[in-house]
């Protein structure tokens, strides 16, 4: 029995004997712990410190790999993207006809239409709303000529991935985080070699900053921009609203469904018991036993597996309790090391349809994503939206998508200010305009 324990990736693993599976629970908040600021010194300067981001600073990815691992989040995610993306950025001016303003899109202004050719805007957009979408935060950087201070324009607009970004702390005498720190290692550590630092521009003043900068002489030429999508209570780095769907445990309840359903696939066997491990069951145990090699590693967990399994089987399992070890997270609240729980089985085929129609709808709802629109109520005989109903949703969702944009046009306003683009240019993100040719009439109907 010992060789026909099945062990899945992340070590979730199916006793036979037992018809137990086992999973684990992430009992972790992303944001339940502040942590301090992490020293760092650059070419001999010494800065106020790295904040964290998360509690070991890698919580984006560490949010990417749950997101890709749930194919609801992914789409939902992706349409929510492409939905913020619209028609792309467009400078536009409001004109007046018959007391009725209106927009007039522009596109005789020579530098605009050279600037947005130069900087490939339309990638740059993309790249800002697909952060903005996952983690509530982008960081624009703009670069300068090196032109006299009267001279002086901005001439490149960059994405900087927020994977790789992290804040300086704040000033405490005037509230403004003052640089950027820029780095892909940061899983290695954060050696002065592989962090680049960047000044940042004033968060609520950013144009008056910028203009001070250059009437000053300020040999810097090399910006970043704070925008976000603010939230209650976060600083630094922004806390998405759609994150509930994992700190609430839909995202690993989905996990755990999955890997039910490989199971009962894999062995053709009923589920008896549900074995439930703390996220850091096994870490503890490595570093207990000072156990580092890959390859005995997982013999210890096969070996944990075949106790459990033992404990399980048999009839001889009758009257036997269990001794689980409860810890206690920093906040008060207690979880238990392991969880046994046993489990109905009245399978008949067809498990789980109805939990994965419940998680896919909660997570699409976490979203602000109808399921309709994205495909994501399983199940038979559920009822289906008109196309019209479909409209309709498409466009009070892209009504609602206003403060989003207006902050990924931050930026563009500006650069008109320090370029000296026409005053009454403005920026927009125009919507998709949807249209339907009326039954028997060969109209058009267009929906905007």
């Amino acid at each position: 029995m010992y060789e026909d324990i099945v062990i899945l990736p992340n070590f979730t693993g199916y006793l036979p004997g037992a018809r137990a599976i086992i999973t684990f629970t992430d009992n972790v908040s992303l944001y339940s712990i502040e942590s301090q600021p992490m020293p760092f010194s650059k070419n001999g300067r010494q800065y106020r410190g790295i904040v964290p981001w998360g509690q070991n600073n890698l919580l984006p990815e560490e949010v990417l790999e749950i997101v890709y691992r749930n194919p609801v989040m992914t789409t939902g995610l992706l349409f929510n993207i492409q939905v913020s993306y619209g028609q792309g950025i467009q400078p536009f001016r409001y004109v007046v006809e018959n007391n009725i303003r209106k927009v007039q899109p522009v596109y005789e202004c020579k530098e605009i239409n050279t600037f947005f050719e130069e900087n490939n805007i339309n990638g740059y957009l993309l790249e800002q709303m697909t952060d903005l979408n996952f983690f509530y935060n982008v960081f624009p950087e703009i670069i300068l000529n090196r032109d006299v201070p009267e001279k002086r324009k901005i001439i490149s607009l960059n994405h900087k991935e927020a994977c790789f970004s992290r804040w300086d702390s704040m000033n405490p005498s005037t509230g403004e985080i003052e640089y950027h720190f820029y780095s892909a290692e940061w899983s290695k550590g954060h050696r002065e070699d592989t962090v680049a630092v960047t000044p940042v521009l004033s968060a609520s003043h950013p144009i008056q900053d910028l203009k001070n900068r250059i009437a000053r002489g300020e040999k810097r030429f090399r910006y970043i921009i704070p925008v976000n999508f603010p939230t209650p209570g976060k600083t630094y780095y922004q806390k998405p609203y759609w994150y509930s769907i994992i700190e609430s445990g839909w995202a690993d309840f989905a996990s755990q469904i999955l890997t039910f359903k490989k199971a009962l696939l894999a062995n053709q066997m009923s589920i008896k018991y549900h074995v439930q491990l703390a996220d850091n069951y096994f870490e503890e145990i490595f570093a207990r036993e000072g156990i580092t090699d890959d390859k005995r590693r997982k013999e210890r967990v096969r070996k944990e597996y075949k106790s459990i399994n033992d404990f399980l089987s048999g009839e001889a399992k009758a009257g036997k309790s269990v001794i689980s070890y409860v810890k206690q997270t920093m906040d008060g609240k207690e979880f238990p090391r392991m969880k046994i729980t046993a489990l109905e089985n009245h399978f008949k085929g067809g498990e789980y349809i109805e939990d994965t129609e419940e998680v896919s709808n909660i997570m699409s709802y976490g979203l602000g994503v109808h399921p309709s629109l994205i495909g994501a109520s399983p199940g038979k005989n559920k009822g289906s939206f008109s196309g019209t109903d479909k409209r309709e949703l498409f466009i009070i969702k892209q009504a609602l998508l206003k403060p989003v944009r207006d902050m990924i046009l931050r930026p563009f306003y500006l650069i008109k200010a320090i370029n000296r683009w026409p005053e009454d240019i403005q920026f927009g993100i125009p919507d998709l305009v949807l249209t339907t040719l009326d039954e028997n009439t060969g109209s058009e109907r267009k929906i905007s």
